[in-house]
């Protein structure tokens, strides 16, 4: 299974956004590095836009989801947060 088709399938579960913040903490744990996380998201959403079965709500998971991983929400809620420099 593809990356593309792992987000899709996340975004076509009963729960779209857990399950896509899921896909995100196990793609890290396989070894994916954030930026890489990042690029596969974005490329998603510009793909997306464009596609005939379109859904909106696909796209605003998707870019909650982004926010999260550039620590663009609550300190909580953010995903694979930066280690602080010491």
């Amino acid at each position: 299974m593809t990356l593309e088709q792992r987000v899709a399938n996340a975004l076509h579960s009963a729960q779209a956004a857990p399950a896509l913040r899921a896909l995100v903490a196990d793609l890290a744990r396989e070894g994916r590095a954030k930026a890489e996380i990042v690029e596969l998201l974005e490329n998603y959403v510009v793909q997306q836009r464009t596609a005939a079965d379109f859904r909106e709500d696909d796209e605003e998971t998707v870019l909650e989801v982004l926010d999260a991983l550039r620590g663009w929400c609550h300190p909580a809620a953010e995903l694979l947060p930066e280690k602080p420099v010491r």
